[in-house]
Protein backbone atom coordinates (compact mmCIF):
# COMPACT_ATOMS: atom_id res chain seq x y z
CA UNK A 1 0.00 0.00 0.00
CA UNK A 2 2.69 2.62 0.82
CA UNK A 3 4.49 1.88 -2.47
CA UNK A 4 1.34 2.77 -4.42
CA UNK A 5 1.16 6.13 -2.66
CA UNK A 6 4.87 6.71 -3.22
CA UNK A 7 4.61 5.81 -6.90
CA UNK A 8 1.66 8.17 -7.39
CA UNK A 9 3.37 11.06 -5.57
CA UNK A 10 6.99 10.43 -6.48
CA UNK A 11 7.46 13.73 -8.33
CA UNK A 12 6.29 15.69 -5.29
CA UNK A 13 8.43 13.61 -2.93
CA UNK A 14 11.55 14.10 -5.06
CA UNK A 15 10.83 17.82 -5.35
CA UNK A 16 10.66 18.05 -1.56
CA UNK A 17 13.90 16.13 -1.21
CA UNK A 18 15.58 18.41 -3.75
CA UNK A 19 14.34 21.49 -1.89
CA UNK A 20 15.66 20.09 1.38
CA UNK A 21 19.12 19.49 -0.12
CA UNK A 22 19.11 22.91 -1.80
CA UNK A 23 18.15 24.60 1.47
CA UNK A 24 20.91 22.74 3.30
CA UNK A 25 23.50 24.12 0.92
CA UNK A 26 22.36 27.71 1.43
CA UNK A 27 22.81 27.82 5.19
CA UNK A 28 23.35 25.77 8.31
CA UNK A 29 21.58 26.57 11.55
CA UNK A 30 22.40 24.85 14.81
CA UNK A 31 22.10 25.57 18.50
CA UNK A 32 23.75 28.94 18.97
CA UNK A 33 24.95 29.71 15.44
CA UNK A 34 23.91 30.38 11.86
CA UNK A 35 26.44 29.67 9.13
CA UNK A 36 26.12 30.81 5.51
CA UNK A 37 28.74 31.22 2.83
CA UNK A 38 31.36 29.83 5.19
CA UNK A 39 30.85 32.64 7.72
CA UNK A 40 29.00 32.92 11.00
CA UNK A 41 26.11 35.39 10.75
CA UNK A 42 24.39 37.60 13.30
CA UNK A 43 20.62 37.55 13.89
CA UNK A 44 19.76 40.24 11.34
CA UNK A 45 21.93 38.75 8.59
CA UNK A 46 20.50 35.33 9.40
CA UNK A 47 16.93 36.59 9.06
CA UNK A 48 17.66 38.15 5.66
CA UNK A 49 19.44 35.00 4.46
CA UNK A 50 16.57 32.80 5.64
CA UNK A 51 13.89 34.95 3.99
CA UNK A 52 15.82 35.28 0.71
CA UNK A 53 16.44 31.51 0.76
CA UNK A 54 12.74 30.78 1.24
CA UNK A 55 11.80 33.04 -1.68
CA UNK A 56 14.57 31.67 -3.93
CA UNK A 57 13.77 28.04 -3.17
CA UNK A 58 10.04 28.71 -3.61
CA UNK A 59 10.69 30.26 -7.02
CA UNK A 60 12.71 27.25 -8.17
CA UNK A 61 10.19 24.67 -6.92
CA UNK A 62 7.98 24.60 -10.06
CA UNK A 63 11.01 24.10 -12.31
CA UNK A 64 12.37 21.30 -10.15
CA UNK A 65 8.97 19.60 -9.99
CA UNK A 66 8.69 19.82 -13.78
CA UNK A 67 12.17 18.30 -14.06
CA UNK A 68 11.25 15.38 -11.78
CA UNK A 69 7.96 14.80 -13.63
CA UNK A 70 9.80 14.44 -16.94
CA UNK A 71 12.44 12.17 -15.37
CA UNK A 72 9.86 9.88 -13.74
CA UNK A 73 7.92 9.65 -17.01
CA UNK A 74 11.11 8.79 -18.87
CA UNK A 75 12.67 6.25 -16.48
CA UNK A 76 9.80 4.89 -14.37
CA UNK A 77 8.98 5.22 -10.70
CA UNK A 78 10.89 2.13 -9.49
CA UNK A 79 14.20 3.36 -10.89
CA UNK A 80 13.60 6.85 -9.61
CA UNK A 81 12.67 5.49 -6.18
CA UNK A 82 16.08 3.79 -6.16
CA UNK A 83 17.75 7.09 -6.97
CA UNK A 84 15.66 8.67 -4.21
CA UNK A 85 16.92 6.11 -1.71
CA UNK A 86 20.51 6.80 -2.67
CA UNK A 87 20.11 10.59 -2.65
CA UNK A 88 18.10 10.44 0.58
CA UNK A 89 20.90 8.55 2.32
CA UNK A 90 23.43 11.06 1.00
CA UNK A 91 21.23 13.93 2.28
CA UNK A 92 20.87 12.36 5.74
CA UNK A 93 24.60 11.71 6.00
CA UNK A 94 25.39 15.23 4.83
CA UNK A 95 22.87 16.91 7.16
CA UNK A 96 24.04 14.95 10.21
CA UNK A 97 27.71 15.06 9.17
CA UNK A 98 27.89 11.26 9.29
CA UNK A 99 30.19 9.09 7.23
CA UNK A 100 28.93 8.23 3.75
CA UNK A 101 30.50 4.75 3.63
CA UNK A 102 29.37 3.02 6.84
CA UNK A 103 27.63 -0.38 6.63
CA UNK A 104 24.13 1.08 7.05
CA UNK A 105 24.66 3.64 4.29
CA UNK A 106 26.19 1.06 1.98
CA UNK A 107 23.19 -1.23 2.49
CA UNK A 108 20.80 1.58 1.50
CA UNK A 109 22.98 2.37 -1.53
CA UNK A 110 22.84 -1.32 -2.51
CA UNK A 111 19.03 -1.47 -2.26
CA UNK A 112 18.78 1.76 -4.24
CA UNK A 113 21.11 0.37 -6.90
CA UNK A 114 18.95 -2.78 -7.12
CA UNK A 115 15.88 -0.59 -7.74
CA UNK A 116 17.76 1.30 -10.47
CA UNK A 117 19.45 -1.64 -12.20
CA UNK A 118 16.77 -4.35 -11.82
CA UNK A 119 13.38 -2.62 -11.56
CA UNK A 120 11.55 -5.67 -12.95
CA UNK A 121 12.92 -7.83 -10.13
CA UNK A 122 11.84 -5.31 -7.50
CA UNK A 123 8.37 -4.96 -9.04
CA UNK A 124 7.86 -8.73 -9.10
CA UNK A 125 8.67 -8.94 -5.38
CA UNK A 126 6.56 -5.93 -4.39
Amino acid sequence: MPFGFIGQNLETILTGLSMMVLGGWLYEARDGFFLSGGSFRNKYESLVILLVSVVAVSMTTPFIEQFWTSIVNQYGSTRILGVGLILGMVAVNDAAEWTFTDVKSLSVYAVGALFVLKPELVQSVL
